[in-house]
């Protein structure tokens, strides 16, 4: 886990810079590393290209967990909502 001094932008430790592990850095030397450290346009479309839709009852998005029951005690494959048509969710 990153130290709570890392990447802060307001309280005790805003305004400075620190490395992931909480060591006093220059400005310059967080800027130089932070693609090192923080997420770049390269991971979010990654991880935008794994989350893919899913709307068939009993299936569900490959990034969440099936529940072990469904709502209500309902079978996971229940049907709970009804889509109508064509859409598309964004």
């Amino acid at each position: 886990m990153p130290s709570i001094r890392f990447n802060r932008q307001q309280g005790l430790y805003g305004g400075f810079s620190y490395d992931p592990k909480g060591n006093p850095i220059t400005k310059e030397e967080f800027e130089r590393r932070r693609n090192d450290w923080l997420p770049v346009d390269d991971d979010y479309r990654y991880v935008r290209s794994c989350m893919v839709q899913s709307i068939e009852p009993g299936k569900f998005a490959n990034w969440v967990a099936p529940p072990p029951v469904g709502i209500n005690n309902q079978p996971v494959e229940s049907e709970y909502v009804k889509f109508h048509g064509h859409q598309q969710i964004h």
